[in-house]
């Protein structure tokens, strides 16, 4: 008889980008409803091994199920091994819910995954017994060693079978489809505000061959959007540029956006990105001051540079996102300022202002507690000597996308900056006094959304809502 795998993402109101963030993971103040790349993948390694009856609960896209609907489900359909996705947001929920489903199933083979669960390894071995395992790498790969017993698998792991969820939840703010998958892994820079340097090991790529295989099977499922989850798209430009063109040879058409350092592209890159149906390059600029990026090991090219390649994506037709981090713990409100200027300089068709998140602690020189994580926030409860306090880097990061909106259209800049923003605060703050009380919090996610319904925008209840 074949061994019953349960792979669990919880929904507990607000949609998380589980696997953004060094797979610490990030609440989206939108309406973007992401897959979650690893842990779809470890599913698919187990189910193509035909040794395993695999179910995945993806309960974001499964009607929005909620954690007191989910152990309803879960009491009468027992598992020889669980695997759980926690993130930063929602570790409190998910250790109450992993407590509920080993009652449920006392014999179960209880494991949890995700960066916060490797960051706690050690108040979990001693503190939480319904857990049998922390997976300490990414789920995908660990789940290769599980299976086949391949170590640091990366470029061996199978395209994602997105038809093991109810997929076509996985929509972006314009209500397309969008799928994942990844061509390489980690990153050959060392900057020091990148949590994904503490989960991936090295930097690893897949063959030309193999990415472009993986893309064709996505393709069969029509999404509108395809996104390389790849950390640094254009690291290594010799295998970029085969992908493009082997991507423009197979006539494989769709929606194409990806992350990369843009300095590090070119005009022939570029057409080729274009040709190969490349909608938008999203890349890092994070501050203005030279100083600030060099404490933190954060090489930029010449910011000239990066203005003509900007402008000369956007002649092509290419949309580009400058990400940018506010607050570093140096950082005064003037030089918060020169970087919002040089973002309008920039010019840029999106941007995302990031409040600085302090990732150098070290995952094994101390005995953290969940208490480091804020319950569905973005930012960790760590103590450390700054400049600006936690509101004020919250404002700028707020204010900054705030204004920029306003630059092309005051009214998107309220419906999705002031009004979105404000809801999920409201959200928040009522919700995270409930995060270790399930039934109590899904209660509270329902009455919501029966309040929302009255508001002619709907956006009472849209952040804690996943279409």
């Amino acid at each position: 008889m074949k061994k019953k795998v349960l792979f669990l993402r919880p929904y507990y109101g607000f949609n998380i980008h589980s696997d953004a963030h060094g797979e610490l993971g990030m609440l989206q103040v939108s309406y973007d409803v992401y897959p979650d790349l690893t842990f779809l993948t470890a599913a698919s390694v187990f189910s193509e091994s035909g040794e395993y009856q695999v179910r995945v609960i993806d309960a974001a896209v499964e009607n929005r199920m909620l954690p007191d609907e989910l152990l309803k489900q879960l009491e009468n359909d027992i598992y020889n091994l669980v695997i759980l996705k926690t993130t930063g947001q929602t570790i409190h929920s998910d250790l109450k819910l992993l407590e509920a489903v080993r009652g449920l199933m006392p014999e179960a083979d209880i494991k949890i995954c995700g960066l916060a669960a490797k960051i706690l390894k050690k108040w979990l071995t001693g503190n939480a017994p319904y857990i049998s395992e922390v997976i300490e790498e990414p789920v995908d790969e660990y789940a290769l060693r599980y299976v086949k017993n391949i170590k640091n698998g990366f470029v061996h792991l199978p395209a994602p079978d997105y038809t093991l969820v109810n997929y076509k939840g996985y929509k972006d703010m314009a209500k397309g489809l969008r799928l994942t998958l990844a061509a390489s892994r980690g990153c050959p820079m060392s900057c020091l505000y990148c949590p994904y340097k503490l989960y991936y090991e090295g930097y690893r790529t897949k063959s030309v061959e193999a990415a472009a295989g993986s893309m064709e099977k996505l393709l069969e499922l029509e999404p509108d959007e395809i996104q390389f989850r790849d950390q640094y798209f254009s690291a290594d430009k010799n295998i970029t540029k085969a992908l493009l063109k082997r991507i423009i040879d197979r006539g494989i058409r769709t929606r194409i956006v990806c992350e990369t350092r843009i300095e590090g592209l070119d005009e022939e890159i570029l057409q080729l990105m274009k040709d190969a149906g490349t909608g938008m390059i999203c890349f890092g600029v994070e501050s203005a001051d030279a100083g600030v990026l060099r404490n933190y090991n954060s090489i930029k090219g010449d910011i000239r540079r990066v203005k003509e390649l900007t402008d000369h994506a956007h002649l092509l037709g290419i949309e580009t996102m400058a990400f940018y981090i506010v607050g570093f713990p140096e950082e005064t409100w003037e030089m918060a300022g020169r970087t919002y200027e040089l973002a309008e300089y920039l010019d840029t068709t999106y941007v995302h202002f990031n409040e600085y998140e302090h990732c150098r602690f070290g995952i094994n020189d101390a005995e953290y507690t969940p208490d480091l994580f804020l319950p569905f926030g973005n930012v960790t409860a760590l103590d450390y000597p700054s400049v600006l306090n936690m509101d004020e880097r919250e404002y700028l990061a707020y204010i900054f996308e705030l204004r920029y909106t306003m630059r092309n259209s005051v009214q998107d800049s309220y419906r999705y900056r002031y009004k979105l923003y404000n809801d999920y605060k409201k959200a928040v703050e009522k919700l995270r006094p409930l995060a270790t009380d399930l039934n109590r919090l899904s209660e509270c996610v329902r009455e919501m959304w029966d309040n929302g319904r009255n508001d002619p925008d709907h956006n009472c209840c849209r952040p804690v809502s996943a279409v």
